[in-house]
């Protein structure tokens, strides 16, 4: 540090202050909290679309969507990610655009039906400020933007507004069906965490504590296989950034080609590929990690908590009584 001149001193020491920094809750809208402690939270994916790449639209019917948001919680999700457009890549087929109005009526009721049931944080998945509205009025708590604030530039003052908590991840322009078009960048790790530098100084100007912005690197949105695992690999450096780090690998394309299963595989053979960057996300330091089969991912970084500590507990099974 000694040998760097002045100014790049103190960048560099600011920067290892902020990645110092301990958070172990993102505060939320309406006085909720998303919270983690020995180790990351679990955000329950539920996908309210017919072409969804990860689970063939089998919870696009309403009745089924709130159930499975409920089972989620059940299996150990610190909050439910609901979202009602497709942003697979173009090499699953190409997701059609969904109108705000259609995104509406698909995640709405569903949001509203398990918040009657719970009082659980709800995160909502979308790009558009009239659908982040509408589910934060519902009760949603947390607005998950793929975008970081660039699709829909009336985002940030929504989230502003209501008092909720933001996931801004990174992803190659704005729109997911051209984002794999161009998968190269000079110094890939410092030109994303510059992005998202970007989209929290987006959030500061129009009113969002620092304190309510978390980030995601955005693995799969407009990166090669390969620079999905460097991003895994450096995770750690995005925590220089002050602020929480969000990541998402489960069931991705990248999990199935280099864990050596085919592109017809299923959920349950890209398991093991998703647990391992589970292991490398939590080993990185990241407070929230997206996944898709939450009752596994829980019992694997219970597990993972267990080798760690000095006087593990003893995890019941599910169902089972207290002694």
């Amino acid at each position: 540090m000694k040998a760097l001149p002045s100014s790049l001193r103190q960048r560099a020491t600011a920067a290892f202050e902020r990645a110092g920094r301990h958070r172990d809750h993102l505060p939320l809208a309406h006085g909720r909290r998303l919270e983690w402690n020995d180790g990351p939270a679990l955000m329950g994916v539920l996908n309210v679309t017919p072409d969804s790449f990860s689970d063939g639209g089998i919870f696009f019917d309403q009745g089924r969507a709130i159930e499975r948001a409920l089972a989620l919680f059940e299996e150990g999700a610190a909050i439910v990610d609901v979202g009602g457009e497709s942003t697979r890549p173009s090499s699953y087929g190409e997701a059609q655009e969904v109108s705000e109005q259609e995104e509406i009526r698909r995640v709405v009721p569903v949001i509203e039906q398990v918040r009657r049931r719970t009082e659980r944080p709800i995160s909502v998945d979308t790009r558009k400020a009239a659908v982040a509205r509408a589910a934060l009025e519902t009760g949603a708590d947390l607005v998950n933007d793929v975008s970081a604030f660039r699709f829909d530039r009336g985002m940030a003052e929504v989230v502003a507004e209501a008092g909720a908590g933001g996931i801004l991840m990174h992803m190659r322009g704005t729109d997911p069906r051209t984002m794999q078009e161009d998968t190269s960048y000079p110094h890939l790790v410092a030109e994303i965490a510059g992005e998202l530098e970007q989209g929290l100084d987006r959030g500061a100007q129009a009113g969002i504590p620092a304190e309510r912005l978390a980030i995601d690197p955005g693995l799969g949105f407009g990166k090669s296989p390969e620079g999905n695992l460097l991003l895994l690999r450096h995770l750690a450096a995005f925590r220089s950034l002050g602020v929480p780090v969000v990541v998402g690998a489960s069931r991705k394309g990248f999990v199935r080609r280099f864990s050596g299963v085919g592109e017809d595989s299923s959920p349950a053979e890209r398991l093991p590929g998703s647990l391992a960057c589970l292991a490398a996300a939590a080993a990185a330091g990241a407070s929230v990690v997206r996944v898709h089969d939450v009752s596994d991912s829980a019992r694997f970084l219970r597990m993972v908590s267990a080798i760690r500590s000095p006087a593990p507990t003893l995890a019941r099974p599910a169902g089972a009584a207290a002694p």
